[in-house]
């Protein structure tokens, strides 16, 4: 396989998903924990060139939306000429500033979107040039965010609410008629009236179950994969792929094991019933982040010294950390019957232990927290900088797993 699917010192960049109305994934916003370079022509390549190794699926229509800080709105004249795919957002300060003068119609005529972050706070006369009004959910009361709304029902541009991070406020704001939803509700289980789960959902998580027992020996294995026609064809796919690179074709299970081992069979077929948890839109995109978790955790455990945890039991408890949204069930019943150490299971369930701090500073990296992230690396003798390319390789195998295992 791959193991260095990206290479060279990278700036630490976070994907985030935006959702239509229909929970639908429109596109991506960048989130970087770095300064790049200064000049806004390096900014945006540099950008936008990393962006496409953790969004390799924009061919489906989907965006990249870059925030400009008020210090970024200089020479025009250097940006792409086509950016068709891309919505760059404008902060109120710069728009109420005299440098951001014809910048918006400057991007609109190489062909990007426009969005005017925190809009609330510019006249209403100085927002119609805008496709997208971006509305924070943040510390604002419903009256306030219907308040808000209102103020833009005549305009003819969209609206899009961010800090959407519970499926309440998803539904409130759709209800009011916002059109797009950046948060993380979409991480967390709906709650429903009925907290049974499918008999879909009932025979993979007792598969996965089965997978992991590790008093399931050799010919046990063998059998359950075999005799499950989609996992064992999706799984003989997978190692088939580039992925692997592999000289001869593999045939059989029992090709197989011979060829990766028990326990890295084991692994990769429990990878491949994650991603088949939840086929939605918002349930790739979970399939997406535990699959980076999972990725990056194990990279740390080989690469930190200072970390008790082997590698291999970093990487099921990031790619178990998303197991609730996936089945949308509850993590105390979801990790219930898995033959996961019991410190595992409780960390997974947000208890303050080892493994649960573990997740939290992912948490932290992928909110943009990086202070609480760092506070944590710090034990083990790096900071958020140190690993920022090992969260991007990480992110881009991701990426490139994720095609594999669907086919």
């Amino acid at each position: 396989m791959d193991e260095n699917p990206v290479q060279g010192d990278l700036p630490l960049l976070v994907r985030q998903p935006i959702f239509d109305r229909d929970k639908a994934v429109w596109g991506y916003e960048l989130v970087a924990e770095d300064s790049l370079e200064e000049d806004l022509s390096g900014l945006i390549s540099g950008r936008l060139a990393a962006m496409a190794a953790i969004c390799s699926d924009l061919g489906s229509g989907r965006k990249l939306f870059l925030n400009l800080g008020s210090d970024r709105l200089l020479d025009v004249a250097s940006l792409p000429m086509e950016m068709g795919n891309c919505v760059f957002g404008i902060c109120s300060e710069a728009v109420c500033s005299s440098r951001c003068a014809g910048f918006a119609d400057c991007l609109h005529e190489r062909g990007a979107g426009v969005a005017l972050e925190n809009g609330g706070t510019v006249p209403a006369e100085m927002v119609g040039k805008y496709d997208i009004i971006k509305v924070s959910l943040k510390g604002k009361t419903p009256p306030e965010i219907v308040q808000l709304r209102q103020k833009y029902k005549d305009l003819d541009c969209v609206i899009m609410g961010t800090g959407v991070d519970s499926w309440e406020a998803f539904e409130g704001t759709r209800a009011l008629g916002f059109d797009y939803f950046q948060g993380s509700f979409f991480t967390k289980p709906q709650k429903r009236d009925d907290d049974r789960l499918s008999a879909s959902s009932i025979a993979k998580l007792q598969l996965l179950r089965e997978l992991n027992n590790p008093a399931c020996e050799l010919d046990e294995l063998v059998s359950i994969i075999s005799t499950d026609i989609s996992l064992s064809y999706r799984i003989l796919k997978y190692i088939n792929s580039a992925s692997f690179g592999l000289i001869r074709e593999i045939r059989s299970i029992q090709q197989a094991i011979s060829l990766l081992g028990l326990d890295e069979l084991r692994r990769w077929a429990t990878v491949v019933v994650m991603t088949d948890l939840d086929t939605t839109s918002a349930g790739e995109e979970l399939a997406y982040m535990a699959l980076q978790r999972a990725r990056f955790l194990s990279k740390l455990g080989d690469s930190l010294k200072s970390i008790s945890h082997s590698s291999s039991t970093l990487f099921m408890l990031g790619l178990f950390s998303k197991l609730d949204a996936l089945l949308n069930y509850p993590m105390e019943k979801a990790v219930d019957g898995l033959p996961l150490e019991r410190d595992i299971k409780e960390g997974l369930c947000g208890a303050d232990n080892e493994y649960g701090q573990w997740l939290a500073m992912l948490m932290a990296v992928e909110t943009g927290r990086t202070g609480e992230a760092n506070a944590f690396l710090e034990r083990y003798g790096v900071c958020l900088l140190d690993v920022a390319t090992q969260y991007m390789q990480a992110a881009t195998w991701a990426v490139r797993q994720l095609p594999e295992m669907k086919r």
